[in-house]
């Protein structure tokens, strides 16, 4: 039988210390009905040249360079609208896959939109440590409430269908397009999960979900800021029902309430709502959910 072509979408900008590692670890998949998108954001480092000697080595890689700089969505949007295949995986252009991950989540998609795995963080020599992004995590029970502060669908460790495309283009400008994926996915119960370890996530400066470098407050207004910008643009989503745009708009409101002030809708909001707004944090009841609340609700000027 046929096996279904996966395109892989990776987006790269001036990632000559790393790509060759990331292309290898595709290259070598042991599922093999691959086509390799590689779309350049106008690198000024050799990746150009690294990419295009995988290409002559392997008639999967196709390169292909903007001619002006689209920025992270917008360039991944791109990479996307040049795949051919039924399903489409996205690779950063600084990890290492396992040889099995495209037959894992093959295996495991189902009837899925999107399936997304664990990963394991290594140093930026490559240096295996043996903390994981997620802990503990299932998906049992989780409702598209669980998406709207707190992201823990990676792009590094997805895979998903040309179904979900129809659902989620175009990708919004502001937030992240694949905690905007993840959410649409969601909302529509056609998420999944496979708890296993399938690509090693390179921890350094450069890395998007890198913030070593911020101070405490510094880190605090960024996920602020974060948390505004998606949660703008999931109240924008035409596909949400009634009652669950009203949810979601409330939250926008509570939430940028707090940038001058208290915000005690937050507050109320966070004391109901805890345990499916922060799935991914630690359960909390009475006090320790009081406290939190507060803490949470409190003005950006407390953080200044």
């Amino acid at each position: 039988m046929k096996t279904p072509l996966v395109s892989i979408a990776l987006c790269s900008y001036n990632g000559e210390k790393y790509v060759a590692e990331q292309l290898e670890s595709i290259i070598t998949q042991t599922y093999e009905n691959l086509e390799i998108i590689v779309l350049d954001d106008c690198s000024t480092d050799s990746t150009p040249e690294i990419v295009r000697a995988y290409q002559a080595r392997d008639p999967r890689v196709s390169l292909y360079r903007n001619e002006h700089n689209l920025g992270f969505n917008k360039n991944f949007e791109r990479a996307v609208s040049l795949a051919t295949g039924r399903f489409i995986a996205i690779s950063d252009q600084d990890d290492v896959w396992e040889p099995n991950k495209i037959q894992v989540l093959i295996d495991n998609i189902k009837d899925a939109w999107l399936i997304f795995s664990n990963s394991q963080y290594m140093e930026a020599d490559g240096t295996r440590t043996e903390r994981k992004l997620l802990k503990d995590f299932s998906l049992t029970g989780r409702n598209f409430k669980m998406l709207l502060l707190n992201n823990f669908v990676t792009g590094h460790t997805s895979m998903f269908t040309r179904e979900l495309l129809d659902h989620a283009l175009p990708f919004p400008d502001a937030g992240f397009y694949d905690w905007w994926m993840g959410f649409v996915a969601l909302y529509h119960n056609r998420l999944a999960y496979v708890d296993r370890v399938l690509t090693r996530y390179r921890a350094h400066d450069g890395a998007v979900t890198s913030k070593s470098r911020l101070s405490p407050g510094e880190k605090h207004s960024y996920y602020f800021e974060m948390m505004c910008s998606q949660l703008s643009t999931f109240v924008a989503y035409p596909e949400l029902q009634v009652k669950d745009r009203s949810y979601v708009e409330r939250l926008n409101r509570a939430l940028t309430l707090k940038r001058i002030r208290f915000s005690l809708p937050l507050f109320r909001m966070m004391l109901k709502d805890y345990d499916d707004l922060f799935s991914l944090i630690k359960r909390r009841k009475g006090l320790s959910r009081f406290n939190f609340a507060r803490r949470f609700a409190r003005a950006e000027t407390k953080y200044a």
